[in-house]
Parts: C-alpha cells; structure tokens; sequence
C-alpha cells in the first residue's frame, strides 16, 4: 500500500505545508496541485526537511505561479498510475476553468478515470462525467487530503 499526501494553493503558507507532514511520516509521493507562491525548490526542500525518508514529489502548476523563474519547468498537468486500476490527471483547474466536463474531457484524452485539481480552495470527491474527482482544498486554510492505495486496487480518501 501506498500513502499520498495531495494539497493545493499553498499560496505561500509555509506553516501549513509544514503542518500537514505532522506525523505522516510513512507518506511515500506528494502530488501538489499548484498555486504555491514560492519557487518550486522551495517546496521541494519544505517537504522533504519534514519526511524521513526520500519521497516521490509531483507538482503542477497554478494560475498563481507564473511570477516565480522556476514555475516555468513545472508542467500545467501531469497523468501517473495511482494504482494498477486507476490513473489520476492532476492539474490544478484554472486552465479548464475548473469545469468537470473540461477537465473529463482532459483525463479521457489521458486515459485517466480520475481528476485531482485544485483552484477552488473547496474540498471535492465527487463522479461527474463517469470520472471521479478529487480536490483537497487550499492548504493555506490548513486543509488537504491523504490518499491510501489498497491491494485490490482500490484507493480511500481522507480529507483533513
């Protein structure tokens, strides 16, 4: 089984992006759903002082972030196996005006069921358009999600 820690719109909010490693030591990747208002080492270098081992970080960009030099190599949206069964599109909504059907649409084209998006600062899990959508939240209010893969295949989500 593996452990994701997903967030969004960190809006520069160094506290909370610290706050959500509190004694999740056993987080494997970090899917970040842009918006973060710092320079991508940055991130990279917060969230790894706050984990024990190495971890896998993957990072989209958001509407928020193109006044940092180093934004411009992080891509709009990325798609990855999250279990053997489903394969997630992140990106972080601005682009598809966070509208499902736009971002279904996308996910389709990228042979993904699911869509983890950001934008909105309002935590979704929702099917819409035959896709699952999930969104954590703005982190800069100290919201975020955990995802945890199971045997089967499956995955549960934990919003906090």
């Amino acid at each position: 089984m593996a452990k994701f820690l997903v967030c969004s719109d960190i809006h520069g909010s160094e506290d909370r992006l610290e706050f959500a490693f509190y004694r999740k030591k056993d987080i494997r990747t970090v899917i970040v759903c842009g918006d973060l208002e710092f320079e991508t080492y940055d991130i990279e270098e917060i969230i790894r002082r706050n984990t024990s081992r190495s971890i896998d970080i993957r990072m989209v960009r958001g509407n928020c972030d193109a006044f940092f030099s180093s934004s411009a190599s992080v891509p709009d949206f990325i798609s990855f196996d999250l279990t053997p069964t489903h394969r997630v599109f992140v990106t972080h909504g601005h682009l598809f005006r966070a509208s499902y059907q736009l971002m279904a649409e996308a996910a389709r084209q990228n042979n993904c069921d699911t869509v983890i998006f950001g934008h909105t600062h309002r935590q979704v899990d929702t099917i819409e358009y035959g896709v699952r959508f999930l969104n954590p939240g703005a982190i800069k209010g100290g919201n975020y999600m955990l995802i945890e893969t199971r045997e089967d295949g499956e995955f549960d989500v934990t919003f906090r």
